[in-house]
């Protein structure tokens, strides 16, 4: 075997070395990838499961502000209100969350669909339109623009969140 010859196997076994480290490479990136959308879901629940609590513990002023009109609203103790208002500011903050999250791919589509599902459940709420109004500058610009301009933002709230709870019988009405 000549010096060329081996200087040619040495080239195709280096060849060789870098394009198994590639893929192991690649490998470990697509890893990675799946733990961190992993904790991403994790932190999405747990998320979800503090604002739980919070709404437990504001129960009866979430749901009253909830069912408010502008008047009724305004008629309410100012820390029925607040109790309200931190709630929504929670709920949307999280929401927003997840949408930059979202647009960074880090959640999946089908994921991000059912949350919108949750997030326009809210959204159309007379007392959340009101409240929006009045906060909105608090959010990203992206996010704005997605809640505003989505078509499901548009559409009139039918849905009796409260009603449909106990009667199993009911048809959705959303």
């Amino acid at each position: 075997m000549s010096f060329n010859d081996l200087a040619s196997l040495g080239s195709f076994v280096s060849g060789v070395g870098v394009l198994v480290s590639l893929i192991y490479l690649s490998l470990q990136i697509r890893q990675n990838t799946r733990a961190v959308r992993s904790q991403i879901h994790q932190h999405i629940t747990d998320s979800w499961f503090s604002l739980g609590a919070i709404l437990a513990d504001h129960s009866r002023e979430f749901t009253a502000a909830l069912k408010a009109d502008e008047k009724t609203f305004v008629d309410m103790p100012d820390d029925e209100k607040f109790a309200f208002l931190a709630c929504i500011f929670a709920f949307f903050k999280h929401f927003e969350n997840m949408y930059l999250q979202y647009q960074e791919g880090l959640i999946a589509r089908e994921n991000w669909d059912a949350w919108t599902s949750q997030m326009f459940m809210y959204w159309r709420m007379p007392a959340v339109q009101n409240w929006w109004k009045s906060r909105r500058l608090t959010f990203s610009p992206e996010f704005r623009r997605f809640i505003e301009e989505s078509p499901e933002s548009a559409m009139p709230s039918t849905l009796d969140m409260f009603g449909q709870a106990g009667d199993k019988n009911a048809a959705p009405r959303v």
